[in-house]
């Protein structure tokens, strides 16, 4: 079974890069300067068509002449403007004389803002092409062409030549394989039935009705084994091919673009689909199945929790350990760990035998295995005799496969997109030189995502959100991971890192409460596994208070272990348990039902405003519990209960038919500010989180208010040990009349040029009372305008928006504020405002 398990997987998956796509011609008005200066404007003086300097191809070139002497920003724009929605390809050509700044890194550059950037060009360089691909502008967004200095540029010249914005036109049939969703393995024990994503963008000349496409599966000799005609009635559909009549085996699975005659018009790369019987996954260190769920350690399904450090290395499995131990504290299984990449492979296997006694798997960091890579492995490079990437990606992925305490491959950290194609390459050795395990990569573009979906097995995204001390949007979490999750279109796994560190002296550690927020928000919107970054360098290393260290790890160990608590549930499919929710929007829930019947109801508030959701059961339930603060209470029928959520606040309710004593029946909360608001964070100029070494444990409920529970989930109905946030829930017969909400709290713009304005910002504005409320004024101070839609009065259960510009006036930091003086009850409600002035 060996010989065709690794054939297996060499075979499986995407098998060639997408093909048919093309390029527009270019979109820029004049970006080759044939016909001057027309289609561009210069609010400076430092530009001009130079005669004498020409473009690589003999054509005209731009001028930007000694910046200083600029009469105002030194910047030129097209006229273009792009809509959102698209991706392009952004290339030019870039020259520069003595081009210097006040700073080393100053220098020329063009861009397609703010989405993208060319390299920045200074000192004496000759003529040098740059190309940009997939540069996504998302919808609702707008794109222009500028030329530029980077940083205060003071003297010399730089031409600029060539530039060309290109939409990347799709290919007239893409395709995605949505089942078997890893690596192409179809198992023998789960369905035969293979389906695809299909998108049909009907070529010029064409039209939808026009057009059919036909699945073929082809054997080793090319015959056609199955096949599959399809008249699309809509741009996307799936289209299903059934295999059940198959035998074991590799099969290349081809979309074909036809007319309705079956003409050929394009042929789509092929996906390797492999027929394995179901006892090959005994012999599989690590696996992926059709649910998402990654397999290893033992050979069951588990929820990852990893970590990310960075430890010194050794060959002695007690060299680690210690540390290890530390972290095992927390329910870890899996690690990250960035310092091994060039440790020995003699080193890595001391270290995965000291994680085993933890439970711990590892995870390779092998993102830097790239022949002129600055982080190239030179120590490993030395090992295996070898300064080509792919021969050392084979070599030294092949000398680990037989390690069980190695489930797979870390191969990109935020990487650009143009990463991708060698990454793709990569990804096939690896698979070639190892028959199971899981490919990571973490990107901190979320507009990148849908060009990864097909390089790894596993999509990762890294949102940082809490940057200063107030106005952390925790729901950048939320928005990443459902970026991610429908990137894959729900049939690739996706594990949200989560931060743990101090990103900036003006910000703060993520307190308890964050770290639980974001968590639950990631698996909410569909991670099937967590990271922490991070234990090591820049880290919790750096915390060199033994007591503050505990305390900071302490929280983690508390918001990991409820997780792991749950583990049994979280690894259960989704089930329908509400009909209705009345905070659709704003409150997001994932449900699930246990072995035993209990319900499970996950839940976050995605606005920075507090808020009251009421949750209607699809089945009559006498017991509602809080699995964070351990209340319990009986719903308010038989089928409905109320969520009080803080700002961005994450919730756990389990809910049961339990025929013990029925607790009071739950109070009609209205949702208000806790004292300490649940993003707040405290900063200093040293880090030192106020914080208890061990956080006092909530109220845990009684036995009377306590789901039943089966064996093998008794630990997920115990409350664990946290420090919440306090709720203010004020029990009333109805809902506060004129309770008013503003999303989000604090609109902080980017850098924006003087005299210029910015894209407006967008508030909304919720009455979830019963009464409408009046307004008397929204009177915005300081360098913004707004406009809105809320007229004299909003009504009750209704929503309107508004909309703010950012003007700067002058440049450095620029605040404001923009109250709404209402005759709610908690009038005047204040956005606060901030933005930075610009010369450029």
């Amino acid at each position: 079974m060996a010989p065709a398990l690794a054939q297996a997987v060499v075979d499986g998956g995407l098998t060639e890069p997408e093909t048919g796509s093309t390029l527009s011609s270019n979109l820029l008005v004049n970006g080759d300067f044939s016909d001057g200066t027309a289609g561009w404007s210069f609010p400076s003086t430092c530009f001009s068509i130079d005669p004498t300097t020409l473009a690589p191809n003999g054509g005209s070139s731009l001028l930007f002449n000694n910046p200083v002497t600029c009469s105002h920003t030194p910047i030129a724009m097209n006229s273009l403007k792009v809509g959102g929605g698209e991706a392009y390809t952004f290339s030019g050509q870039i020259k520069t004389e003595d081009f210097v700044g006040e700073n080393s890194g100053a220098g020329a550059m063009a861009m397609l803002y703010d989405f993208t950037r060319s390299p920045i060009f200074n000192g004496t360089v000759d003529w040098t092409n740059f190309s940009l691909t997939h540069v996504t502008v998302p919808a609702g967004s707008t794109g222009s062409v500028r030329l530029q200095t980077y940083d205060q540029a003071v003297s010399g010249s730089a031409w600029f030549a060539n530039l060309s914005l290109q939409e990347e036109v799709p290919p007239g049939l893409q395709m995605f394989l949505l089942y078997p969703n890893y690596r192409g393995l179809m198992f023998s024990d789960q369905s035969q039935v293979a389906s695809l994503d299909l998108i049909v963008t009907p070529p010029a000349g064409t039209s939808l009705a026009s057009l059919q496409v036909e699945i073929d599966a082809l054997d080793a000799g090319g015959n056609i084994v199955a096949s599959q005609i399809f008249a699309p009635t809509a741009a996307e559909f799936t289209g299903t091919l059934d295999l059940s009549a198959l035998s074991l085996g590799t099969y290349q699975v081809v979309g074909k673009l036809e007319d309705t005659s079956g003409n050929l018009l394009m042929t789509q790369s092929a996906y390797a689909i492999v027929k394995l019987d179901a006892s090959a996954r005994a012999g599989m260190n690590a696996w992926i199945d059709a649910a998402n769920l990654a397999h290893f350690g033992d050979g069951n399904p588990h929820f990852v929790l990893g970590i990310y450090d960075t430890t010194q290395y050794s060959d002695l499995v007690s060299y680690y350990v210690p540390e290890l131990a530390a972290i095992a504290l927390a329910p870890i299984n899996m690690i990250i760990n960035y310092y091994i990449t060039n440790a020995s492979t003699q080193a890595i296997a001391a270290y995965t035998t000291a994680m085993k006694q933890f439970g711990m798997t590892l995870l390779p960091d092998v993102s830097g295995f790239y022949t002129g890579s600055s982080v190239f492995p030179v120590g490993v490079a030395k090992e295996f005799g070898t300064d080509d990437g792919d021969t050392l990606i084979t070599d030294y992925v092949s000398a680990l496969a037989g390690n069980p305490g190695v489930v797979g491959y870390y191969v990109q950290d935020e990487p650009a997109v143009t990463l991708q194609p060698q990454t793709f390459n990569q990804y096939s050795l690896i698979k070639a030189a190892d028959p199971a395990g899981f490919n990571l990569a973490v990107l901190d573009r979320p507009l990148d995502l849908g060009f990864w979906k097909d390089t790894v097995d596993v999509l990762g995204v890294d949102p940082y959100p809490i940057n200063e001390p107030s106005g952390n949007d925790l729901a950048e979490v939320a928005d990443w991971t459902r970026a991610a999750y429908q990137a894959g279109h729900g049939a690739r796994p996706v594990w949200t890192v989560i931060q743990f560190f101090q990103q900036t002296v003006a910000s703060a550690w993520p307190t308890q409460q964050q770290l639980h927020d974001m968590s639950w928000m990631a698996i909410v919107e569909g991670a099937t596994g967590l990271f922490y970054w991070e234990y090591g360098v820049r880290g919790l290393y750096e915390i060199k208070d033994p007591v503050e260290h505990a305390a900071l790890y302490q929280e983690l160990i508390n918001v990991t272990t409820e997780i792991k608590s749950l583990e049994p549930v979280l690894l259960s499919p989704d089930t329908a348990v509400i009909t209705a929710n009345t905070a659709v929007g704003t409150v997001f829930t994932k449900t699930k039902v246990g072995t035993d019947g209990t319900r499970y109801l996950f839940s976050y508030n995605y606005t920075a405003s507090p808020v009251t959701a009421e949750f209607t059961l699809a089945g009559p339930a006498t017991n509602v519990l809080d699995y964070d603060t351990g209340t319990s209470c009986a719903p308010n029928t038989s089928t409905t209960f109320y969520g009080v959520f803080q700002p961005y606040q994450a919730h756990i309710f389990l809910v049961s038919d339990s025929a013990s004593a029925t607790p009071a029946v739950c109070a009609t909360p209205t949702a208000a500010a806790s004292a300490t608001p649940t993003p707040a964070a405290t900063p200093t100029g040293t880090p030192k989180p106020t914080r208890t070494a061990t956080p006092t444990p909530t109220a845990t409920p009684t036995a009377t208010g306590s789901p039943t529970a089966t064996a093998s989930a008794t630990a997920s109905l115990t409350p664990t040990t946290t420090t919440t946030a306090t709720l203010t829930a004020t029990p009333t017969a109805t809902a506060t009349p004129g309770a008013l909400s503003v999303a989000p709290a604090n609109l902080k713009f980017g850098a924006q040029k003087v005299g210029t304005t910015s894209r407006p910002r967008i508030l909304k504005v919720t009455n979830a009372s019963a009464a409408p409320v009046r307004f008397a004024a929204m009177s915005v101070s300081g360098d913004f305008a707004q406009t809105n839609s809320c007229g004299a009065s909003l009504s009750a259960h209704s929503t309107c928006t508004i909309s703010v510009n950012f003007q700067p006036s002058a440049v450095g930091k620029l605040i404001g504020d923009l109250p709404l003086h209402d005759n709610a009850t908690n009038s005047p409600q204040v956005v606060n405002l901030s933005g930075k002035g610009n010369r450029r």
